[in-house]
């Protein structure tokens, strides 16, 4: 099987993939890197990051397109976000979740802050182990390790529990508070969580969370 059909049996037409998701059975790393780069010399694959590519869902019609067409494709018409790739790469692949957004663009939208974050943080299992910063395309990012391993079942608790856990210093006060309670009760009652299911990762933060989950009155909305 040649490299384009092996993409295309695994892959979307202008659905961004990772050279490490490439697992063509006879071929090696570096086999791969070199069929890649003929694709892209042919304008059949658009490499848009170190290690991220796509197929176009266009392809040149004539080898005299070629060019003006790669560079439009390129440059004009790319399929996807730099958030795309961060998702893909950090957060959620394949129907398993192993990160999160946390910080302040979490924060922003339970309204705990209008501060709007120009870096989005991450917490996931790939982080690296240590708390950094990342640039994807054009975009940056601050990866940090999470208390536990993140899943499917987790990502969720430890997103609300990242926020709960540093609620005073994402608590902007020219807000109402009462509204603020208010959404963050009804978002945990939305996600139905056992007392215990929540004490199991609750364990993970520190002892200073339990003042604000008193603040909050969290336990009346355990299930």
């Amino acid at each position: 099987m040649k490299l384009y059909d092996y993409i295309l049996s695994n892959f979307k037409k202008d659905e961004p993939f990772f050279v490490s998701e490439l697992n063509m059975p006879g071929s090696t790393k570096n086999n791969i890197r070199q069929a890649l780069k003929v694709l892209c010399d042919k304008g059949l694959a658009i490499r848009y990051d170190t290690g991220v590519y796509y197929i176009p869902h266009d392809e040149p019609e004539t080898e005299e397109k070629l060019k003006d067409q790669i560079d439009h494709i390129s440059k004009l018409h790319v399929p996807f976000s730099d958030i795309d790739i961060a998702v893909k790469k950090y957060i959620y692949n394949n129907g398993e979740f192993f990160g999160y957004y946390t910080g302040f663009v979490f924060a922003n939208s339970m309204h705990l802050t209008t501060q709007v974050p120009f870096v989005r943080e991450i917490a996931s299992n790939y982080s690296g182990g240590i708390k950094r910063k990342i640039k994807i395309g054009n975009s940056k990012f601050i990866l940090k390790e999470p208390r536990t391993i993140v899943t499917t079942e987790n990502h969720k608790i430890l997103q609300l529990l990242d926020l709960l856990n540093d609620y005073e210093f994402y608590m902007d006060y020219d807000n109402d508070e009462e509204f603020v309670k208010k959404n963050l009760l009804t978002y945990l009652k939305q996600l139905n969580l056992s007392r215990a299911l929540f004490e199991k990762y609750l364990q993970f933060y520190p002892d200073s969370i339990y003042k604000t989950l008193y603040k909050l009155e969290v336990n009346n909305v355990l299930a």
